[in-house]
This record gives structure tokens, C-alpha cells and sequence, in this order.
């Protein structure tokens, strides 16, 4: 069995209809870029997420590619435009592994 490897999006404004948003994500991975030895001079082999999709009530709205830039427990920061209707915002990602996950917010209104 694959570890857990823990994400959060947290959203930060007021969501009402029309304005813009920040959606925060970060994910616990450890994004080992390959280029690294162990103790004994071994290659660690290279773990990278290699994809993250953001969904807006099931609509793409944002892909990445990321590569071996980011750090370890990478963050993502985008803006997002609530839709009249509110909806679920979700995140998707995918590592050189194989190992994914998902993670989602609800966009409830305020009044």
C-alpha cells in the first residue's frame, strides 16, 4: 500500500458571486528532484508531482507542469472568480510514482 501523502486547499476572501479569490494548496510531498545522493553515494531516484489539475465545478481552470523547480511540500497560489452558483473547487495531482490525490472546497456563499 502507497503512503498517504496529506494536501489542504484552503480558500482566503469573501465568496460572494463575482469576486476574486485566493485559493491556496499544499501538499506534503517530498519532490526529490533525482539529482541528490544518499549516504553511501546512491542516486535517490527522482519523485516529482509532475501534473496538478484545479476543477472548478468539474471544469478545468488551471493545469501545471511543475518540474523539479519547487521545493518540498510545495504551495500553490492562483486566483479564482466565484461563480454565481458557488460550486466545489477541487485539486488534482499526479508524482513520477504514480501516487495521487485529491482535495476540494466547497464554494458556500455568504449572504
Amino acid at each position: 500500500m502507497a503512503d498517504i501523502i496529506p494536501s489542504r486547499l484552503s480558500l482566503h476572501g469573501k465568496l460572494r458571486p463575482g469576486n476574486t479569490i485566493e485559493a491556496r494548496w499544499i501538499v506534503g510531498h517530498p519532490m526529490e528532484t533525482g539529482f541528490r545522493v544518499d549516504d553511501e553515494g546512491r542516486p535517490i531516484p527522482r519523485n516529482i508531482i509532475t501534473v496538478v489539475r484545479v476543477l472548478l465545478n468539474s471544469k478545468l481552470i488551471l493545469e501545471v507542469e511543475p518540474g523539479t523547480g519547487l521545493s518540498a511540500q510545495p504551495l500553490l497560489a492562483f486566483s479564482v472568480i466565484v461563480p454565481p452558483e458557488g460550486g466545489m473547487l477541487a485539486v488534482e495531482w499526479r508524482d513520477d510514482k504514480g501516487a495521487s490525490g485529491r482535495t476540494q472546497q466547497f464554494l458556500i456563499l455568504e449572504s
